[in-house]
């Protein structure tokens, strides 16, 4: 037995699918069409999808990156790192340092970071970091290289249909993926469209929450949680317990 199963829609798929709701004929081409109505129903789509990112962290989004991190020359009080192209925000909590296993410690305040940075510098058991200018700064980078790793929030949320390895924040080709649910994003896209008609959005707004609250997060799972006392391993803690080797010897002397 075989399946067909459309995870994600195109820009135009989404924009036919819109016309037919609301009464208006299939448009061939989208984006090149001069029909002023076909035009909002494109820019709907984008303005649905970017509201689609900021509603909820998607899974399709979470990616993960790693950083070398190394000062330029030995005692450098603070390095600035390039973050992905894409990032839009950090997962938090998930910032670790892989030689030492101890988790990242930030955002540092600017307060905190200048104290440090004047009253006591080389503080290099793990990173220390914060955000400036859109670069990721570290201080005290330690002068054998040491792995950052975390994850992070794509801004990435169209695929082009020319080159499927390149991530946008906009479609603006006929083929081009939302990476959103599909039904979703028509759905929000209706809205938006009434919304530029001057007509009445609030029964498809209705619709569309209704679907949102369903939807959301179904496709990436959740803990389950207890009010009793648990029945796991208390003593394994990957935080405060001695590593399985080189106790001791973590981070730069």
């Amino acid at each position: 037995m075989s399946y067909e199963i459309n995870q994600y829609s195109t820009l135009s798929t989404i924009v036919r699918d819109v016309a037919v709701m609301v009464g208006l004929p299939k448009p061939a081409d989208p984006v090149g069409s001069e029909d002023t109505a076909v035009q909002q129903l494109v820019s709907a789509v984008n303005m649905s999808a970017q509201d689609m990112f900021n509603l909820y962290d998607w899974q399709q989004l979470i990616k993960r990156y790693e950083i070398a991190i190394q000062a330029d020359e030995p005692g450098q009080r603070e390095k600035s790192f390039e973050l992905p192209p894409d990032f839009w925000a950090f997962i938090d909590q998930t910032q670790w340092n892989k030689d030492t296993r101890l988790p990242a410690i930030g955002p540092i305040s600017p307060q905190m970071w200048m104290q440090i940075n004047v009253r006591m510098p080389m503080v290099v058991l793990t990173f220390l970091w914060q955000i400036r200018d859109g670069k990721l700064w570290i201080q005290s980078p330690p002068t054998d290289a040491q792995t950052l790793t975390f994850m992070y929030i794509s801004r990435g949320w169209c695929k082009d249909a020319d080159n499927p390895l390149e991530l946008k924040n906009i479609a603006d080709k006929n083929s081009d993926v939302i990476l959103f649910d599909p039904y979703l994003t028509t759905l929000l896209t209706r809205v938006k469209w009434f919304d530029m008609k001057g007509f009445d959005s609030s029964k498809a707004m209705q619709d569309f929450r209704m679907n949102y609250e369903i939807r959301k997060g179904k496709r990436q799972g959740a803990p389950v949680l207890s009010t009793t006392t648990g029945g796991g391993l208390p003593l394994l803690n990957m935080l405060t317990n001695v590593p399985d080797q080189g106790y001791g010897i973590m981070g730069q002397k």
